[in-house]
């Protein structure tokens, strides 16, 4: 068996410059390989060389021939302008977010816009009774919420849920006297 007591011998040190004097070693070969390639002699162009074989073209031969026609190629579009073109799509698609953010806010505020607008006419404490009882609260809750009677929260919810019926009985008079405003015309 070997014995490999040496290597327990071995300090950090030690490797350190083991690795180091490798590293050292193969930068200095790279070096020289890069020197021997800078000092190769230029390569022929591919028209002096094939000159030089004794090859000729069809043209200098007699031989007349067109090219060959090749299909236009696509544009290539350049990395800058796809950038660009992502760049305006993430805006676009962000843009369309917020908008759409903005429709909902928009409408819960013609919601609460429209709430204030029925109870604006109230003082405070029975425009606060007015909105619990277009939630759907009880008079009695009402009442001891806001601190009114019972009988003052049964009428507030009653206004409430007859302003919506009011206004249909209303378009349903309008209907009723164009109809009969169309039916006098027709007998008088």
């Amino acid at each position: 068996m070997m014995d490999f007591g040496f290597i327990e011998a071995i300090g950090w040190r030690d490797i350190v410059l083991v690795v180091a004097a490798v590293i050292g070693v193969y930068l200095v070969l790279s070096v020289m390989r890069l020197f021997q390639v800078a000092a190769k002699p230029p390569v022929a162009p591919l028209e002096q060389q094939l000159e030089a074989s004794g090859w000729q073209p069809l043209q200098a031969a007699g031989v007349a021939s067109a090219p060959p026609q090749l299909p236009p190629a696509a544009p290539v579009p350049e990395f800058g302008e796809e950038l660009a073109r992502f760049n305006v799509e993430v805006e676009v698609k962000a843009l369309r977010r917020e908008c759409a953010q903005l429709r909902e806010e928009l409408a819960r505020m013609s919601e609460d816009m429209a709430r204030l607008k029925v109870s604006g006419n109230a003082s405070p404490l029975y425009s606060e009774a007015m909105v619990l009882a277009r939630q759907g609260m009880a008079a009695n809750g009402i009442a001891g919420h806001c601190g009114i009677s019972i009988g003052e929260a049964e009428l507030v919810a009653a206004l409430a849920r007859g302003t919506s019926e009011f206004e249909r009985h209303e378009q349903g008079e309008d209907r009723d006297e164009r109809n009969t405003e169309s039916g006098n015309r027709f007998h008088g």
